[in-house]
């Protein structure tokens, strides 16, 4: 195709010859037609430019000014890029009416020179069109062969920028943060704003984007998006091209996209693989029969971790109300591969994977049972799941036991906080279309806790050690009477009245101490929830404490 503009270069126009809309002369056609019936609209093909001598308006007896806007109509419904008009013959002029309505409907009008014959602008546009397509073919052919040798050759993928870049004449750079591609050719320095790439890769493919994945930027550059499935992992950025683009350099940007999306199924494949691995690694880390500590070194170092001395795990679900079911892996493993992208720019040291159960395990680093890192590294995991807005996502934290022999008994606290967390979405009143994050740390449970720890006894100890502990300091330190209001007002069914009644004291001195049990523990005894975890804690207390007598 070429454009109205090399129409007029190839086909001998006087440099005035435009008539009307010219700021459509880039406007392409794929031909050039003559007609002078009245009807003769009724044969054109989309993209054929048109020479007309106005005669079928002189014909039908109807003023030049309505004819020649009838004309106008029907040659753009038909898609027609613009029209030539021998003036004098039969038209002397165009009226300011029909110029106006030329630019409403983008057409562009041209002077046909009066000694000229059809033939005379007919016959070049042809061959110029001829010798266009031959040129572009000949291009094509000569990207599929340096593409079919850069290939043959075992060349790097990285230098497929490079290669762009000697084709098209513009600086290029191919960007994926997954894949940890950043290559740009040497004329390219700098692409210092990438983050709008980001914010899009792991994100669904629009069917549009899908259809006609290159696209124009305002800045005049474009963007090839890679895609692998059905989702965004990237871009060819191609800068300073302010231009469109020949058919042979699409076709060089299409064979990059096509060698780089190879790159990155190969790649993926090697990940999955490797995840495999990992996964199998974080089963038999947590399975309590990992062995030595130069075997446990040797077989990290194999699938390419670091182990570290403690660590908390963190059990993660995607609830689809069937965790059974095809659907719950694939949303688990694209929740896991999101996750490993953002690990992979931040916090590298967490080890990640899925379980049996294709909940996805995540074993956070800490320095010792009351390190603030772990709390840091699940407040940066909070603020990353909110971006997957699939479904409804469940997290269970475990506590930290010292040594990674204790890995498996945080373990198993994970999955029972997943266990509880899932059940708390089930029965929540949810937003319809706004999936929420639900986060159950295991030293917040109660009754849970001790139903399913390995050593119940031991694991109510703890419990009422976490919540009695300071009152009972307190009361050692200060004389206080916290322990006993506690007790009274729980038997007194949470009754501030009658708590004061049986302890002979005022309420608001009941209602003192409360809030002072509230400042020591975090608890609340006024709170359903709190109030059974105090009873449990003042259960095993007594029984602790009378066993001792």
């Amino acid at each position: 195709m070429i454009t109205v503009r090399e129409l007029i270069a190839v086909g001998g126009f006087d440099e005035h010859a435009v008539l009307a809309g010219e700021a459509f002369l880039e406007k392409e056609l794929q031909g050039v037609t003559s007609f002078d019936s009245p009807d003769g609209h009724r044969w054109l093909r989309p993209g054929e430019f048109v020479l007309t001598t106005g005669f079928p308006f002189i014909a039908q007896k109807e003023p030049n000014e309505a004819g020649l806007i009838r004309l106008i109509d029907s040659l753009y419904e038909v898609g027609t890029p613009g029209l030539s008009i021998k003036l004098g013959r039969y038209i002397e002029s165009l009226p300011d009416a029909v110029i106006e309505h030329a630019v409403r409907k983008q057409m562009p009008i041209l002077s046909f020179p009066m000694e000229k014959a059809w033939s005379d602008v007919i016959v070049p546009v042809v061959r110029y069109i001829n010798d266009k397509q031959r040129t572009e073919l000949d291009q094509t052919h000569a990207i599929y062969e340096r593409f079919h040798q850069h290939l043959t050759s075992g060349a790097p993928v990285r230098e497929i920028a490079l290669l762009l870049q000697e084709i098209l004449q513009a600086p290029v750079c191919v960007y994926s943060p997954s894949l940890r591609w950043k290559w740009a050719s040497p004329s390219a320095a700098p692409f210092p704003d990438l983050d709008w790439i980001d914010k899009q890769c792991g994100q669904q493919s629009p069917l549009s984007l899908l259809k006609q994945p290159l696209a124009p930027l305002e800045n005049g550059s474009y963007v090839r998006w890679l895609h692998l499935g059905q989702h965004i992992q990237g871009g060819i950025l191609l800068k300073e091209l302010h231009r469109d683009l020949h058919g042979w350099e699409k076709v060089a940007i299409e064979q990059s996209a096509a060698l780089l999306s190879l790159e990155m199924e190969r790649q993926r494949t090697v990940s999955e693989t490797y995840q495999r691995f990992r996964n199998d690694f974080l089963q038999w880390l947590v399975s309590g029969h990992a062995g030595p500590e130069d075997v446990l070194s040797r077989r990290a170092e194999e699938v390419g971790w670091e182990i570290h001395d403690h660590y908390v795990a963190v059990a993660i679900s995607v609830d689809v109300n069937d965790q059974t079911s095809m659907t719950s892996w694939k949303e688990n493993h694209s929740l896991l591969e999101m996750i490993n992208r953002a690990l992979s720019k931040t916090v590298r040291s967490i080890l990640s994977g899925l379980d049996r159960d294709n909940h996805i395990l995540l074993l956070v680093p800490t320095e010792s049972k009351e390190s603030a890192s772990v709390e840091e590294r699940i407040d940066w995991l909070m603020s990353v799941l909110p971006s997957y807005r699939t479904y409804p996502v469940s997290i269970g934290v475990g506590r930290c036991h010292l040594g990674w022999t204790g890995i498996p008994q945080s373990y198993r606290e994970a999955q029972i906080s997943l266990r509880t967390s899932l059940q708390a979405h089930r029965y929540a009143h949810l937003t319809p279309g706004i999936p929420s994050l639900h986060i159950q740390h295991y030293r917040e449970l109660a009754l849970e806790r001790i139903l399913f720890a390995e050593q119940p006894n031991s694991e109510a100890k703890v419990l009422a050690q976490e919540c009695l502990g300071k009152i009972t300091q307190y009361d050692a330190e200060k004389n206080g009477q916290l322990l006993q209001t506690l007790h009274v007002f729980l038997q007194a069914d949470g009754n501030h009245v009658d708590a004061a009644t049986r302890l002979f004291v005022h309420k608001n001195t009941i209602k003192y101490r409360l809030q002072l049990i509230r400042e020591l523990t975090g608890l609340h005894p006024e709170n359903g929830q709190d109030q059974l975890l105090f009873r449990i804690a003042l259960t095993v207390h007594t029984i602790g404490r009378h066993a001792r007598v």
